[in-house]
């Protein structure tokens, strides 16, 4: 009855379909890992304005008056901003206590996103916020050039301690550097800034045993953007769209030259692992697991 009612084990078919198995996991791993090799030269024309977004990382930004928070709002609106910028030279520089170039001036919008969404309150060393030392590592970081204009794009909640915004702006005035600023807060009453304690729970940041309340400062950014001929916006707590500014403000400065270079771009290739992948796996369904028993029918004596 063993024979009758048992399939025939074959330890070949076994190890077959193991190995097929094994096999077709291991080349979706290195498929979903999207390997790439070989390249295409393509070439790649810039033309436009040297621009610079400085965005405040202070402990101010984390708070939530601006859903999710000021800091995630500027870097929503920043993506929006990447869009209208074709052929455009763009940096990015995030400040709090100390300015840090994230992103020096590029075209390579990719490699900014990559950057810009790892920015956190954590991306400047120190605390505070340090205004008018931003604008000046942003005009250290553009050389001077008559050929195209150049401009910088601020974000922040208005609070400055003692680093001089508005001689700044006058400095970036004199090179002819447009500044638009943007003010994210709510102006009347404030947000209170979340912090984690220690225990994991969330607290607020206190002063003197009393719970600080930051609130935007318009005046400053006011000043500063009539010093350089540019352009306040208010966002306060309100939605707004920086790339309708940029077509507003900045489309029609003077753009340079045209500028031609090639990159390498390197071809995927997951395809050259998925598909036998596939193959394997539709070969193993194929594979019975076990050989079928030749029963050889007896004749009944009696």
């Amino acid at each position: 009855m063993v024979e009758r009612l048992l399939p025939a084990f074959d330890a070949t078919r076994v190890w077959l379909k193991a190995i097929l198995v094994m096999t077709a996991v291991t080349l979706l791993i290195v498929a979903i890992a999207r390997p790439r090799f070989g390249f295409d030269l393509k070439e790649i024309s810039s033309r436009g304005v040297d621009l610079f977004v400085l965005l405040d990382v202070s402990r101010s930004m984390l708070a939530e008056d601006v859903k999710p928070n000021r800091l995630e709002r500027a870097k929503s609106d920043i993506l929006d901003l990447l869009q209208r910028l074709e052929g455009d030279r763009v940096g990015l520089i995030v400040f709090a206590g100390a300015p840090v170039v994230q992103v020096p001036l590029t075209t390579d919008q990719g490699f900014f996103k990559i950057a810009l969404e790892d920015v956190d309150s954590d991306s400047a060393p120190r605390g505070g916020t340090l205004i008018g030392d931003a604008i000046r590592k942003a005009l250290e970081s553009m050389e001077a050039r008559s050929d195209r204009d150049q401009a910088i794009v601020l974000i922040t909640d208005g609070g400055d301690q003692d680093s001089f915004p508005a001689e700044a702006a006058k400095q970036a005035a004199e090179r002819n550097v447009r500044i638009i600023t943007v003010g994210l807060g709510d102006t009347s009453e404030g947000a209170r800034i979340p912090q984690r304690a220690e225990s994991g729970g969330l607290t607020f940041v206190q002063h003197e045993g009393q719970e600080v309340w930051s609130k935007m400062d318009e005046s400053l950014l006011e000043k500063m953007a009539t010093t350089t001929l540019g352009a306040y916006v208010p966002a306060r707590t309100l939605s707004y769209d920086l790339g309708q500014i940029y077509d507003d403000q900045l489309a029609q400065l003077t753009q340079g030259e045209i500028n031609t270079e090639q990159r390498k771009r390197y071809r995927e290739q997951y395809q050259v692992f998925a598909i036998p992948a596939f193959l394997l796996l539709l070969l193993d369904l194929c594979i019975p697991g076990y050989r079928r028993r030749s029963i050889v029918k007896r004749e009944l004596t009696a």
